[in-house]
């Protein structure tokens, strides 16, 4: 359908970046797929989600909390607004410049989020959807950006927003996911635009392969593991290793289809699987 692939590396949270992934990533995505139209670092796009929050705010969408999470917590539990809530657009962008603010006279990291406006507020019967956060400040410094910038986008800020700008016309997410979709659904109205078609796959749990990057990090950290390449370790440079066709990985894509149902497999059976259609 003459589209284009872009590959986005997720990289707004400066305390979980891997300073080596942005090759790694690219190696391995080159490897599997061997047609990205352009890879793109979201902390490179900081200056877009700053726009869209700030419109956000104009358009008395969001505001900025400065809440402790555990009143927070509180208020969501008894369905009652957060008093930041009702601030007026003027005190809203004080606050909103005031988390950009990198003199002293700034908040402190952990002393202000900003957060969606939920237009059934507290009372959405859904938890999950009462003034969900849209950006934080994290100090740490960053691999790239080092202390450029200090408030970061979350997930569904920076989603929504490449969504809009990269014209998505289709989305194909974990189940695990369709609170985001709801939350960004939102976003999409208040910016008046069309949600893309969106489909919920199940996923593939493996019982006895270890899939947490944290957990393979530490695993290779601790000597139990060579590095990524370790052909115990279900990496796409483990695969590459093993000499694998990157064909094969698409075939038995297409043989899974689109389908909600979660499937528990172990190792063995999977590359069984992979084998016989590298055979076939």
């Amino acid at each position: 359908y003459d589209g284009k692939f872009y590959v986005i590396i997720d990289d707004t949270d400066p305390e979980k970046i891997l300073p080596n992934a942005y090759k790694d990533i690219k190696k391995d995505c080159d490897w599997i797929f061997g047609n990205v139209t352009k890879y793109i670092n979201s902390s490179d796009r900081m200056e877009i989600y700053y726009k869209y929050a700030e419109d956000l705010i104009r358009k008395n969408s969001a505001y900025v909390c400065t809440c402790s999470s555990e009143k927070f917590k509180k208020f969501s539990e008894f369905r009652e607004d957060c008093p930041c809530r009702n601030n007026d657009l003027k005190e809203n962008i004080y606050r909103w410049k005031k988390m950009l603010d990198k003199n002293k006279d700034g908040y402190k990291e952990g002393e202000a989020v900003l957060r969606f406006k939920t237009p059934e507020g507290m009372k959405h019967p859904n938890p999950a959807m009462r003034d969900f956060p849209l950006a934080r400040i994290n100090l740490t410094k960053h691999a790239l950006q080092k202390k450029k910038y200090r408030v970061w986008p979350l997930m569904n800020l920076a989603v929504s927003v490449d969504d809009i700008e990269l014209k998505m016309t289709h989305i194909l997410r974990g189940k695990d996911h369709r609170d985001n979709a709801e939350r960004q659904k939102m976003f999409f109205k208040i910016f008046g635009k069309e949600y893309p078609w969106t489909f919920f796959m199940g996923r593939i749990k493996f019982n006895d392969m270890i899939l947490s990057k944290r957990k393979i990090t530490e695993a290779i950290k601790s000597g139990e593991f060579s590095g990524v390449e370790d052909e115990r370790l279900p990496t796409i440079a483990s695969l590459r290793k093993r000499k694998y066709d990157p064909k094969v990985f698409e075939k038995f894509a297409e043989q899974r289809g689109l389908t909600e149902v979660d499937k528990v497999i172990s190792s063995k059976d999977f590359f069984d699987v992979i084998d016989d259609i590298g055979r076939a």
